[in-house]
């Protein structure tokens, strides 16, 4: 997690964590931190080359739960729950 994600309330997926994710931009729910969101996703495969996609959090949110340099583990459980620890 960078200071510039943090400011811009964002969580970078890297290409080979996506494959779990949809695959277009949707509304997910996500679980970070214990705290249940629904948020905005970007895949982010159009136009190439394919970059990290992005959940887009909320500055407020991400910033009570997550601090720069922090890298979080993310699984998708069985009803689809993105988790991000």
């Amino acid at each position: 997690m960078t200071e510039a994600d943090l400011r811009a309330g964002r969580i970078r997926i890297p290409r080979s964590t996506k494959l779990a994710l949809p695959q277009v931009r949707a509304m997910v729910r996500i679980r970070l931190r214990g705290r249940t969101l629904d948020v905005a996703y970007n895949p982010r495969v159009n136009p190439p080359p394919e970059r990290s996609g992005v959940l887009s959090v909320g500055r407020a949110d991400l910033g009570a739960l997550v601090r720069a340099d922090e890298i979080l583990e993310l699984a998708v459980d069985s009803a689809g729950l993105i988790e991000l620890t």
